[in-house]
């Protein structure tokens, strides 16, 4: 009888500690729609609201540089200042190619994308880059492209109305760290020591901008696909 008692009290504690799991497990809704998300990541683009988001950024970073220039140009001995900004998305948009292909975008179909050099130009950004080149700071491209695109991409970048930047920097052919931290830090240190000052460095992605050797950072907006 006592082992019956023993046995029915078990199943009993069994019961009880299955019913506290069950009540406080993790519950899961179904995700977004993707294919709704695609519509609505669309609908933020051709609204203005993407261009607009860019603008207003884009304007806190000039206020910031030209305190920085008017600034500098009280010092003795002034600074060579520099501004450094990413390519894809953040100097010029592949939005017709994303759409395309549905956002769903290799690295193959970005390298031919690349090397077609027909990128549109991200007009505040444009704005940006002419205001520095007019106040004395030097801009440097440091993107996550490749070495074998640096052709097609100077072609680009001119063909926007880009003229007269420092330095492009290009990962190379052989980089293998699936993140472009790394990467970038190390072209932003480069430039440090070459003896400038980067002021703002600017770009789409968050690994564009971590890692040091920038008084400021400015996140541009880019819903359409992430990069480590």
């Amino acid at each position: 009888m006592g082992n019956i008692l023993n046995i029915r009290s078990l199943i009993k504690s069994c019961f009880t500690v299955l019913c506290i799991f069950l009540l406080n497990a993790p519950s899961f809704s179904e995700p977004p729609n993707i294919a709704l998300l695609k519509e609505e990541v669309k609908t933020y683009h051709d609204s203005g609201a993407y261009e607009k988001e860019i603008t207003a950024t884009l304007k806190k970073a000039h206020d910031f540089m030209m305190n920085r220039v008017n600034a500098n140009a009280k010092l003795k001995h002034p600074q060579n200042l520099a501004v450094v900004l990413d390519i894809d998305e953040t100097s010029l948009s592949n939005y017709p190619s994303l759409v395309k292909y549905q956002f769903t975008f290799s690295r193959k179909r970005a390298h031919e994308t690349n090397l077609q050099a027909n990128a549109a130009v991200i007009k505040p950004m444009r704005d940006f880059f002419e205001q520095a080149r007019k106040n004395g700071v030097s801009v440097f491209f440091v993107t996550g492209r490749v070495e074998s695109e640096r052709h097609a991409t100077e072609k680009n970048l001119k063909r926007a109305g880009y003229h007269g930047w420092t330095a492009l920097y290009l990962k190379p052919n052989d980089y293998k760290n699936s993140s472009a931290i790394e990467y970038k830090t190390n072209m932003r240190a480069k430039i440090t020591q070459e003896g400038y000052t980067i002021i703002a460095s600017i770009g789409d992605q968050v690994s564009d901008l971590i890692g040091g050797y920038a008084e400021q950072t400015y996140k541009l907006p880019n819903p359409y696909y992430y990069l480590p």
